[in-house]
């Protein structure tokens, strides 16, 4: 889930990657099965692009 966005969002790994594609600063955590642990968008995959609108040099 994102503590930044506005409303209740929980996404797996890959969705919050990409809903967060232009948002890299977000605050994120991660389910570990008893509760919410602080983790980054690193961790679950993001790679800041920074040229071509968020996406890989074609």
């Amino acid at each position: 889930r994102c503590m930044s966005c506005i409303g209740v969002y929980a996404w797996c790994g890959p969705c919050a990657v990409k809903v967060h594609q232009n948002l890299p600063f977000h605050k994120v955590q991660r389910w570990n099965a008893t509760h919410y642990q602080a983790t980054s968008l690193m961790e679950l995959g993001f790679l800041w692009h920074i040229g071509h609108g968020g996406h890989p040099c074609p």
